[in-house]
């Protein structure tokens, strides 16, 4: 029997399900607030209610959302307090670090992970108007990790049905005995990268 390292390395390519792609962005982006009444002082601003959704745009996630500005302020001389809110639409794009264009469109799906919660890092008031503010100003700061799943091709080695049970440990070694750094230049660069369509 010939043993499996003395026979030619096969190999077979496979559809499968993977990562293929993958990206993160970290995003600021500030905000005017118009308060209803004179403010005195900003005593503080968060952010809450953080909803979003993400679609595929070329080679970006497009993630799409909005949150609720909260700012509390005092008036009248710091007299009385009071909190006004404000619902604030973005929309931006994350560009993908790492992108597979071997992945079927047609078959890719995306996902969006919130790595810092969008964050209130400042508030202040822009400028008075006859002693009444224009507006409050609003910094908030946040971060996205996106991923691309979808069907591509890889190529893997195929091994004969009698080693179905050898133990994988001993399979690889008696492999690397029998081989050398030297053949592994015969191997075509362009087996992997192959045209999904064939």
């Amino acid at each position: 029997m010939v043993s499996y390292p003395d026979r030619a390395m096969e190999y077979r390519q496979i559809i499968t399900k993977a990562v293929c792609g993958k990206g993160r962005r970290f995003l600021q982006s500030t905000h005017t607030v118009k308060p209803p009444e004179n403010i005195h002082t900003i005593l503080g601003a968060w952010v809450i209610n953080h909803q979003y959704e993400c679609t595929k745009v070329g080679e970006a996630v497009e993630v799409s959302g909005k949150y609720d500005v909260n700012i509390w302020y005092s008036t009248k001389g710091n007299t009385k307090t009071d909190v006004i809110k404000e619902t604030v639409y973005y929309t931006e794009q994350v560009p993908l670090s790492y992108y597979d264009r071997n992945t079927r469109d047609s078959t890719v799906t995306v996902s969006a992970t919130v790595t810092q919660a969008p964050n209130c890092v400042e508030a202040s008031i822009a400028s008075h108007t006859d002693g009444i503010a224009d507006g409050i100003v609003v910094r908030v700061e946040k971060e996205f990790a996106v991923e691309m799943v979808g069907q591509t091709k890889i190529c893997v080695p195929v091994y004969p049905l009698e080693y179905a049970e050898t133990d994988e440990k001993d399979l690889a070694g008696s492999y690397e005995e029998h081989v050398d750094e030297d053949s592994f230049d015969e191997l075509d660069p362009d087996l992997i990268i192959d045209d999904l369509e064939d």
